[in-house]
């Protein structure tokens, strides 16, 4: 008799068991899936329109393993494919929730004159082959503007790459 009902009990919970351990690596892997995608691609989260520039923020980008200041103080012209970039109000992968601003609205052309106060070396590290990865950012004042500052990455400005950090 506990024969019976020991093998009884077991055909009864093992599958029950089994069953709930497999709906729960289900929905792990698909839980997962979906943050590792998250991760991959930036999210918009939300949109402002404002006179002076057309701003988004993003959140979820990727984050830099570190970043290093270096003083500037030098004045450029911007780069003839600067609108091919972005302009941010931090240096991307420093913190969660980055705005990012475009050019449309900010009556600039290839001839304005830049200031550039700052330099950031920021490191990223490839998921790929598992190197580093350097960027260089700018924090920049437009000609026109004097008080609104941002960072940019150096295709913006007009420079030589005499001295872009190499590992």
């Amino acid at each position: 008799m506990k024969k019976a009902l020991t093998t009884g009990l077991l055909l009864f919970i093992l599958p029950l068991g089994l069953f709930g351990c497999s709906n729960q690596s289900n929905n792990s892997s698909s839980e997962s899936s979906s943050s590792t995608k998250t991760e991959q691609s930036s999210s918009t989260t939300s949109s402002t329109t404002n006179s002076a520039s057309t701003s988004t923020t993003i959140t979820h980008a990727k984050r830099a393993v570190k970043v290093r200041y270096e003083k500037a103080n030098f004045t450029t012209t911007l780069d003839r494919e600067y609108r091919e970039e972005y302009l941010y109000q931090n240096v991307p992968g420093t913190v969660d929730s980055n705005k990012v601003y475009s050019w449309d609205n900010l009556n600039v052309s290839e001839n304005t004159k830049v200031h550039v106060n700052q330099k950031a070396i920021a490191t990223f590290k490839d998921d790929d082959d598992n190197e580093y990865d350097h960027e260089d950012f700018y924090r920049i004042t437009l000609g026109n503007q004097s008080g609104k500052q941002y960072w940019v990455g150096d295709d913006v400005l007009q420079n030589d790459h005499e001295n872009d950090y190499n590992d």
